[in-house]
């Protein structure tokens, strides 16, 4: 019983770029919330950080690549937030309101998998359109709050697009680096480790992310958003029943319910467990910390806005090394950003999140236990399978790459002890695990 526990909550080391999201968000947050608060207009830090957020993404992306994918992604955030925009000023029903952002939950999900944007995945759009579609609004609002979104965004882009200035040649050297490192660990794999084998292919496509011109269509994405029909429906109905669920207890924020539900949606049942477990746990110890930071909104506005930015930097390096513990961060600056509107109490903040929170994962995870989706998993691998052959075939492009020669003279995997003993009987195994072959790069994926 324990061994699933300790693997749900183990710390993975921390993540080797998990400094440039940091980075560039609170960078992006940053400008965009001091400037709201020298305007003493903190209650637009909503709009300007839905298009600010979008600094998240895209840094495992060469430069070309990331700004056609920042562009895209600042494109759907705004495009959610304005149609969750226009929906809380043209009605004020709770229900309708969280069918929206249920909706929106679910071609979120799609979408993001579809174009394999990667972390933070289809999360923070939806936190953000959700959020949209529960403030206090005004038709005749909407184009401004909009057009403020649209400035964070743009200020996203370039934050994102800054580092070409000064390395352009960075994503790709970080591609070639990772595609060593995971075939200089093959030697020290366990016999049979499938994962360990998997793990340079997986780096070699990264890799061909990283240098290859191919690009995304929008009639692709749409051809596949359309063909995960199985997947819109199941996250849009479990979103929908979680949201509805806090509605009808009468929490405050219907909202938190549908996120907490989109986010326990994984790859696969046993990463869903997973999920839903990490987000009970970091969402119970990031309560407590909510509680603890709480006295500081006292201060005043300018220490609302660090606390938020200090949190947004340390979830990026928590999140890396274990999702429970990034939603130990999350979760206080998620209730933190509702205090730009206004002081609330603390009970009712702690109460209604953690409430929407077993809500969320009580209608999340039966959807997910729902989606079976084989045969998609299955096309996934195979066209990973044909990308990784073509990467390896370019690899000799990137930058570091004349270090690619290192790899035939590898050690070679440790031989069973079984194999051992037939090869020499009485043979230092060590002298096994030492033997140096060629190795065939060809085979890695």
């Amino acid at each position: 019983m324990w061994l699933p526990v300790r693997r749900a909550l183990r710390l993975a080391p921390l993540g080797d770029i998990w400094h440039k999201p940091a980075l560039s968000a609170v960078a992006a947050l940053a400008v965009v919330q001091l400037t709201l608060l020298a305007a003493d207009r903190l209650d637009l830090v909503l709009y300007a950080s839905a298009g600010a957020m979008c600094a998240l993404y895209g840094h495992a992306l060469p430069y070309a690549a990331r700004a056609r994918a920042l562009a895209w992604v600042v494109l759907g955030m705004l495009s959610s937030t304005a149609i969750a925009l226009v929906t809380a000023a043209l009605t004020d029903s709770v229900a309708i309101r969280v069918a929206v952002a249920a909706a929106l939950a679910g071609l979120h999900k799609a979408a993001c998998d579809a174009t394999r944007i990667g972390p933070p995945g289809n999360v923070v759009l939806t936190f953000m359109a959700a959020a949209a579609a529960f403030a206090p609004q005004r038709l005749g609002d909407v184009p401004l709050h909009v057009g403020i979104g649209v400035a964070g965004g743009a200020l996203a882009w370039m934050v994102g697009m800054a580092p070409a200035l000064v390395r352009p040649s960075g994503p790709a050297r970080i591609a070639a680096g990772r595609a060593l490192e995971a075939a200089a660990r093959l030697p020290r794999a366990r016999a049979g480790d499938r994962h360990a084998l998997r793990r340079p292919r997986q780096a070699a496509v990264a890799g061909q992310d990283e240098a290859g011109p191919g690009r995304t269509t929008f009639r692709r994405v749409l051809l596949d958003v359309a063909g995960d029909w199985r997947t819109v429906a199941m996250v849009t109905g479990g979103t929908a029943l979680a949201g509805w669920a806090s509605m009808a207890l009468g929490v405050g924020r219907p909202y938190w319910a549908v996120v907490t539900a989109a986010a326990v949606f994984a790859a696969g049942t046993t990463a869903s467990w997973n999920r839903a477990f990490q987000r009970v746990v970091g969402n119970l110890l990031g309560v407590a910390l909510f509680t603890l930071l709480a006295p500081l909104t006292g201060l005043g506005p300018l220490a609302l806005v660090v606390t938020v930015l200090a949190l947004q930097f340390v979830t990026e390096a928590a999140m890396t090394r274990n999702y429970w513990l990034g939603t130990v961060f999350v979760t206080p600056m998620a209730i933190l950003m509702t205090e730009f509107a206004g002081r609330q109490p603390v009970a009712t903040l702690v109460a209604d999140r953690w409430l929407d929170t077993c809500l969320g994962v009580a209608a999340g995870l039966p959807a997910c236990l729902l989606l079976l989706h084989r045969r998609a998993a299955h096309r996934r691998g195979r066209t990973a399978r044909t990308r990784g052959r073509a990467a390896l075939a370019r690899l000799s492009t990137l930058p570091m790459l004349p270090m690619l020669p290192v790899l035939r003279t590898l050690p070679a995997r440790s031989a069973p002890a079984g194999s051992a003993r037939q090869a020499g009987g009485g043979r230092d195994q060590a002298a096994v695990d030492d033997q140096v072959v060629p190795v065939d790069v060809g085979r890695l994926i």
